[in-house]
C-alpha cells in the first residue's frame, strides 16, 4: 500500500457517524457490537462452526476446540495470532531464520510454519506456495470478531496442513441494525500504538450497513526495528584473541494490511465478497547461510486474496455453500548469502541472489449439508485448486551459483539464473478433494454423539526435470485418505467425555517440490514424501461451577516423514511418536461494585515415545528441539472504565539433538540445552469517555534474556525479544 493511502483510509474511518458504545443484546444472528462483555457461563455457551462445520458448543463439538473473543484480545493486548496461540495449551513459540513460528505438542516448527491451517470465514488462506500459516505480526487482528482454535488433526474436513490444528478467524460485520428509515449506519474504530524499539502502528476499521449491503473496510500499517544485539554467527570467524566474532543482529519488520468485506442483504443474503492485501518487509537476522550479512537487504513479500462465497441461510433444510478464491504471492527477494570477502576472500563482493516473481492459485469449493432424519445429518463437498507459475520477472546473482564443478565462482557481471520452478514452468499443479461427514447426536436416544468423516485428497501435476529439458514431462501425484471418528458422551449437562481418532497429512508444497536454479532451497522430488500424523485423543470438559470450568486432554500421536531444511536442502528429517496431557482451567468472578475478574491457566506435557532418524540414534530416548513442559496463566481485572491484565508464560528446558554438537568451538559458545524461561506481560486500558480510551502494554515485563532453540550445529540460539513498551490510543465512533 502506498503511504499516501494511509491518511485517506484513516480519514474515512474517523469520519464515521458517532454511535453508542454500549447497546442492548442483539437477537440471535445479529451482532450488537464487535466486543461484548461475557461471563464465563455465557462464553462457554457460544457456538463454534469449525470442528464439524455445524454450530455446536465447544463441550459438544468433536475434538479439542476453544473460542477466543474480541474482548479477550483487547483485554490482554494481543496483536497477532501468535499472541493468542501462545496463551493456549499445547502450543509454544519457535523461531526459524527471520520468522516467529508456532510449535505444538512436542514438534518444533520450521520456517514454513505449515502445520497449522488458517481459515478466514471458513476459507483456507494458508500460502499456496509454501503452505505457510501467517500467524506472526504481519497478520493483524483489527478485523477479527473471534478466533476458533482446534488442536490436533483436522484433515478429515479441511485437507492438507491441518496436522497440528486449525485457526479459524471469524471476521467482523456491520454491528448496527438499520433504523426504521433504512438509513446508512456506520461504526468505526481506530488505534494508534507507539513504543520503544522504533515500534509504531496505526489501524482503523469502519463498518456500514445500508438496505442492501453491509461493508467493512480497514487497514493497518506497522513498523518496528525489533531487537538489536550482538551474536556469533555460523561462519566460524574469530577475533584477534581467537574467540568467535560477534556481529550486530538487526531484525526490522514493516507490514501493511488492507481488508474489505461486502455482504449482500435481503434478496442476495448469504453472498459475500472479501479482499485481503498483505505486504511485509523483513530483515533476515544472521542470514540464511548463518553468515551475518554486511548489508541490509530485507525480504519483501506481498499477497492478494479475493474470495467470493455464497452460503444459504441456516434455517433451510438443505444448506449449500460455494467458494471461489484467487490468491497471488509476490516475491521481491535479495538474499545476501555471503558478505564481502567471505571464505578467505573467495567472494570479494560477497554473494547475493535476487528473485522477483509471483505465483497464483485458484481455489473452489462446493458443499451440501442437511438432515437425513431427526438428529442425523450428512455433509459432503468437493474442492479443487490450481497452482500456476509462469516464470520470473528477474532472477540473477553476482556469482555463478549453479556451476558446482568450479565451486560456484564469483562473477564480475550478473549471472542470469533459470526459472525458480523450472520443472513446472507454464504447467499447472492441481489439487482435488472430496469429503463427507455423518453426524448423529443422541445416538439411539442416549447422551452419546458420533461424528464420522472421511476425506480424499489428490495432488497431481506434470513435471520436467531441469537436468533433462528435452525429455517428456513425467506425471507425478500424491494421494491421501484422512478419516476421523469422534464420540462425545454427555454424562451430565455440565460434564462431557470425548474420544477421537483421526489422521491428517501435509502434502509437500510447491517450494518443497520444485525449487531449482537457486541457493535458497534445494529439493529432490524423487525422494520427498508427504507428512502424516495419526492421533488419538481422550478428553473431558467439566463445568465445575458456573464460574469455574476445566478441560483435560490426553493424546498419543505418530508423526511420519516430517519435512524440514538441512543446510537449505529440503528433506524428510525424521518420524516421531509422542504422547502428552493438556490441562486447562477458566474462571471468573463478579465482584459487584468492586469490579470483575476473569482468569485462565493451563499446563501441557509432551513426551517422546520413539523416533526414527537414520542420522541420530542418541536422540531416540528424549524429546529434542521442543519443550516437554509449558504453563500459561492470565488474569484480567475490570472496574468501571479501567482494565488491568497480567499474563505469564513458562517453558521448560529444550534439549538438542546429537548433530547439534559436532563443532567444538560452537559447543563452547552455547549451552548444551536451551535454558527454561518465565516471562510476564501486562496490559492496561482506561476508558476516558464513550468514544476514546488510552492504554499501556508491556511485554517481557522484567526484560529477561531468554532464547529459543536454533537447530543444527551452530554457536547461537534465537534471542527472544526484550522488554517492549507500547502506548495505545483508541477511538470508537
Amino acid at each position: 500500500m502506498r503511504p499516501a493511502l494511509i491518511p485517506l483510509l484513516l480519514g474515512v474511518a474517523l469520519a464515521a457517524t458517532p454511535a453508542s458504545a454500549q447497546q442492548a443484546p442483539a437477537p440471535a444472528g445479529e451482532d450488537s457490537h464487535w466486543s461484548q462483555k461475557l461471563s464465563l457461563e455465557e462464553l462457554l455457551k457460544l457456538e463454534l462452526a469449525t470442528p464439524a462445520k455445524q454450530r455446536q458448543k465447544a463441550s459438544e463439538a468433536p475434538g479439542v476446540a476453544s473460542l477466543v473473543t474480541r474482548e479477550q484480545i483487547q483485554q490482554f493486548g494481543w496483536t497477532s495470532l501468535n499472541d493468542i496461540l501462545f496463551s493456549q495449551p499445547g502450543f509454544f513459540p519457535a523461531r526459524d531464520f527471520e520468522r516467529s513460528v508456532v510449535g505444538a505438542r512436542g514438534i518444533q516448527e520450521g520456517w514454513n510454519n505449515n502445520h497449522l491451517l488458517v481459515l478466514v470465514d471458513g476459507v483456507p488462506v494458508n500460502d499456496h506456495d509454501t503452505a505457510s500459516a501467517y500467524t506472526w505480526d504481519i497478520t493483524p487482528l483489527f478485523f477479527v470478531k473471534s478466533v476458533e482454535i482446534i488442536r490436533g488433526p483436522g484433515s478429515a474436513l479441511y485437507g492438507s496442513s491441518a496436522t497440528q490444528g486449525i485457526i479459524a478467524i471469524n471476521t467482523i460485520s456491520s454491528p448496527k441494525a438499520l433504523n426504521e428509515q433504512e438509513r446508512l449506519e456506520i461504526n468505526s474504530e481506530a488505534r494508534l500504538r507507539l513504543g520503544n524499539q522504533g515500534t509504531s502502528s496505526v489501524e482503523a476499521v469502519a463498518a456500514s450497513r445500508s438496505e442492501h449491503l453491509s461493508t467493512v473496510l480497514g487497514f493497518r500499517y506497522a513498523r518496528t526495528d525489533g531487537s538489536i544485539y550482538l551474536s556469533p554467527d555460523g561462519s566460524g570467524r574469530v577475533d584477534d584473541q581467537g574467540a568467535l566474532q560477534r556481529f550486530r543482529v538487526s531484525e526490522p519488520l514493516g507490514s501493511r494490511y488492507v481488508f474489505l468485506k461486502l455482504e449482500a442483504r435481503k434478496a442476495l443474503e448469504g453472498l459475500s465478497l472479501s479482499y485481503h492485501q498483505q505486504a511485509w518487509e523483513q530483515g533476515i537476522g544472521l542470514g540464511w547461510f548463518s553468515w551475518a550479512p554486511d548489508a541490509e537487504q530485507p525480504i519483501r513479500e506481498g499477497r492478494h486474496l479475493a474470495v467470493l462465497s455464497y452460503r444459504s441461510q441456516p434455517e433451510r433444510p438443505l444448506q449449500h455453500e460455494y467458494v471461489l478464491m484467487f490468491q497471488r504471492h509476490d516475491y521481491d527477494l535479495n538474499i545476501r548469502f555471503y558478505p564481502s570477502g567471505a571464505l578467505d576472500g573467495y567472494y570479494p563482493n560477497g554473494v547475493t541472489e535476487t528473485l522477483d516473481t509471483h505465483v497464483d492459485e485458484v481455489f473452489t469449493r462446493a458443499q451440501l449439508s442437511g438432515e437425513l432424519a431427526e438428529r442425523l445429518s450428512l455433509l459432503g463437498g468437493v474442492e479443487y485448486s490450481l497452482f500456476l507459475y509462469n516464470g520470473d520477472h528477474v532472477h540473477y546473482s553476482n556469482a555463478d551459483l549453479l556451476n558446482f564443478e568450479e565451486d560456484s565462482p564469483p562473477s564480475e557481471t550478473l549471472v542470469e539464473l533459470g526459472p525458480f520452478y523450472e520443472g513446472i514452468l507454464n504447467r499447472p499443479v492441481s489439487n482435488a478433494a472430496a469429503y463427507a461427514q455423518l453426524s448423529w447426536s443422541q445416538l439411539l436416544d442416549t447422551p452419546l454423539s458420533l461424528t464420522a468423516g472421511l476425506r480424499y485428497d489428490l495432488k497431481f501435476f506434470r513435471y520436467r526435470a531441469p537436468e533433462a529439458p528435452t525429455a517428456r514431462p513425467s506425471a507425478r501425484s500424491y494421494e491421501q485418505l484422512s478419516p476421523r471418528l469422534a464420540l462425545v458422551y454427555a454424562a451430565l449437562p455440565s460434564l462431557s467425555f470425548k474420544l477421537q481418532a483421526s489422521r491428517a497429512f501435509r502434502a509437500p508444497s510447491p517450494t518443497e517440490l520444485f525449487s531449482t536454479n537457486s541457493w535458497m532451497a534445494d529439493t529432490d522430488i524423487d525422494s520427498i514424501l508427504p507428512e502424516r500424523v495419526t492421533t488419538f485423543e481422550l478428553g473431558a470438559d467439566w463445568l465445575i461451577h458456573r464460574h469455574l470450568s476445566s478441560r483435560t486432554t490426553v493424546f498419543v500421536s505418530r508423526y511420519e516423514n516430517l519435512i524440514g531444511y538441512e543446510q537449505l536442502q529440503v528433506n524428510n528429517l525424521f518420524s516421531r511418536d509422542t504422547a502428552g496431557v493438556e490441562l486447562e482451567l477458566m474462571a471468573d468472578a463478579e465482584l459487584g461494585t468492586r469490579g470483575r475478574l476473569m482468569a485462565f491457566g493451563n499446563y501441557s506435557y509432551a513426551r517422546l515415545l520413539g523416533e526414527t532418524d537414520d542420522d541420530s540414534e542418541g536422540s531416540l530416548r528424549q524429546l529434542t528441539w521442543a519443550p516437554a513442559h509449558t504453563a500459561k496463566a492470565g488474569v484480567s481485572y475490570s472496574i468501571r472504565r479501567f482494565t488491568l491484565a497480567l499474563q505469564g508464560r513458562y517453558q521448560s528446558t529444550v534439549l538438542r539433538r546429537p548433530g547439534d554438537f559436532e563443532t567444538p568451538a560452537y559447543r563452547e559458545a552455547r549451552p548444551e540445552s536451551v535454558p527454561a524461561w518465565l516471562r510476564f506481560d501486562v496490559n492496561t486500558r482506561l476508558q476516558i469517555n464513550v468514544w476514546s480510551s488510552v492504554g499501556l502494554s508491556v511485554t517481557n515485563l522484567f526484560d529477561t534474556e531468554d532464547f529459543l532453540v536454533r537447530t543444527g550445529d551452530l554457536p547461537f540460539d534465537y534471542r527472544m525479544e526484550g522488554r517492549r513498551i507500547l502506548g495505545n490510543l483508541e477511538l470508537s465512533l
